[in-house]
């Protein structure tokens, strides 16, 4: 709690087990989600949701991951400064030789031919591990996302799916109860609702207009327009990416192309990866 900055793969395993035996344990949640920072992990994203679920007030959690401190990603330097120079470490020929003879003796195997094939690494068959395609690459998907103080709106917006639950329908039923007809009672009672709102002939009164000053006209598209353009930043557009929501992603890079003319060239390659992807799933 002291050092988040110095957590490593042993710290953020032995998390993930205090994690498993106290689940509703927020800080546990946010020492882990920091290792996995840390380590550049592609777990991350879905822990951040996970993390989210459990944390009372999302504010602080907002705020945690926007802190410099959490930012900062110190991993490789505490891993140089915790491993020995491999290039420095002096090895014997002889001593591999002698040690491989005597895992030979242990084993107990017919010959030392069939002992070097087996020691032989081209032996055995590589793990099959699905890699990221190019434009995965170049979009950066898996990654751990970013968020910066000013983009809450976008860390709503990938908290927003992990929130949403199926909606259950259910079929009405009548006051009459399920599969018979309206009786003619039910009907006389609605027929009553109608005669009473058309007798009544509601109507919604204008406020009395000014003459003298003219009613101001707002182009609701336009301002609809700006508000998303503010909103907008690569971080969300990011988030999109990571939803699987190609088509929202491409209308964030249209318009962070225009916000940022500057970068319309690398918002355009971005756009054309997505695409390429888009067509591939």
């Amino acid at each position: 709690m002291r050092n988040p900055k110095n957590i490593r793969l042993g710290e953020t395993t032995s998390l993930e087990q205090v994690i498993e035996q106290y689940p509703f344990f927020q800080c546990a949640r946010a020492l882990h989600l920091k290792g996995l920072k840390n380590l550049n992990s592609f777990k991350y994203n879905d822990t951040l949701k996970k993390t989210a679920a459990y944390t009372t007030d999302r504010a602080v959690l907002f705020d945690l991951i926007t802190s410099r401190d959490f930012i900062q990603n110190r991993i490789a330097r505490t891993i140089a400064g915790n491993h020995p120079d491999i290039a420095g470490i002096e090895v014997n020929a002889q001593e591999i030789r002698l040690e491989n003879r005597k895992l030979i003796e242990q084993t107990h195997i017919g010959s030392e031919k069939e002992a070097e094939q087996i020691l032989d690494p081209s032996v055995f068959m590589p793990v099959e591990k699905e890699l990221p395609s190019e434009e995965e690459q170049q979009l950066h998907i898996g990654e751990p996302l970013e968020f910066s103080r000013n983009e809450k709106h976008s860390f709503t917006e990938w908290l927003k799916l992990s929130a949403a639950r199926p909606v259950q329908r259910e079929e009405k039923k009548s006051a009459s109860g399920p599969g018979e007809k309206e009786t003619a009672s039910d009907q006389s009672r609605k027929f009553k609702l109608i005669d009473k709102f058309i007798k009544a002939n509601p109507k919604i009164v204008p406020k009395a207009a000014d003459r003298n000053k003219e009613t101001p006209v707002v182009n609701l598209a336009k301002s609809t327009q700006m508000e998303k353009a503010e909103l907008m930043t690569e971080t969300l557009a990011k988030v999109y990416l990571e939803q699987k929501r190609y088509k929202n992603a491409i209308q964030a890079y249209k318009i962070l192309s225009l916000k940022y003319p500057e970068k319309s060239g690398f918002f355009a390659d971005q756009i054309r990866a997505i695409r390429k992807l888009q067509q591939s799933n």
